[in-house]
């Protein structure tokens, strides 16, 4: 018997409403709202001598600029969404199922770079995963950081230098701007990977570690051009979060 499909719903049209409506600033906001409320708690309860990199980073640049607070990340995060909101001249409301989805998308994404760089671990000789940090501090403040790595490392990396690299190589070098998406991308993943080998916490420096971590520079870069900062910095904080507590003592 004949079936009416006109009526029937095109999964390809519902899956460039979700991608391009998850794309919003907002969503991202809300993405990265537990991880950053999970980290600013953490080290406001747990009072560790230790925090993220890239937070430290962006208190000691607002420190030049004699703003003194220890949530100097957190502010420059809020502006930047700020911005980045009335900009965009999108909606502020958003859908919770789709938010949902974009959850699960992250964490999808954060166990396929996991096995990927677990597979070279185990294929490439003298090679080890990376993403756990150089001493294991107790889980749950090693959770704490990995949620703040996954927010403010993404901040500074892709957020800032990243749109940074992209405007003077646009600006000043008059690129078209997917060659200078291209070029910012490598010497984004490049310094990132190099600045987990930088001070007292940093890891000890091994070509195989570095290549991982400038592979996941690219794949988090990739990412945030093409889904959104959200995305990026949620896939960052789980891959961590799986790195760290898989090879955490029992």
């Amino acid at each position: 018997m004949p079936t009416d499909t006109s009526n029937a719903p095109d999964p390809s049209a519902s899956l460039k409403g979700y991608w391009e409506e998850t794309q919003r600033p907002i969503y991202s906001a809300a993405l990265v709202l537990p991880f950053l409320l999970t980290y600013e708690l953490g080290i406001l309860v747990l009072h560790p001598n230790v925090i993220n990199g890239g937070d430290a980073l962006i208190i000691t640049l607002m420190n030049s600029l004699s703003i003194h607070t220890s949530f100097a990340s957190s502010f420059v995060l809020l502006v930047c969404f700020v911005v980045w909101q009335v900009r965009s001249k999108t909606s502020w409301k958003l859908d919770g199922g789709k938010l949902q989805l974009l959850f699960l998308e992250s964490f999808v994404l954060a166990v396929i770079l996991f096995f990927f760089i677990n597979w070279i671990s185990m294929n490439v000789p003298a090679s080890s995963i990376v993403g756990a940090p150089a001493a294991f501090r107790g889980r749950l403040l090693d959770l704490v950081l990995f949620c703040g790595a996954g927010v403010y490392e993404e901040l500074v990396f892709r957020v800032l230098l990243l749109g940074l690299l992209i405007m003077v190589l646009t600006k000043l070098f008059h690129m078209e701007k997917a060659w200078a998406a291209g070029i910012a991308v490598v010497i984004g993943a490049t310094v990132f990977s190099l600045f987990h080998y930088i001070g007292p916490g940093g890891d000890t420096w091994n070509i195989n570690s570095f290549l991982q971590r400038a592979f996941a520079g690219v794949f988090f870069s990739a990412l945030y051009v093409t889904r959104s900062f959200g995305v990026a910095a949620a896939t960052h904080a789980m891959y961590d979060i799986l790195v760290g507590f898989s090879l955490m003592p029992k």
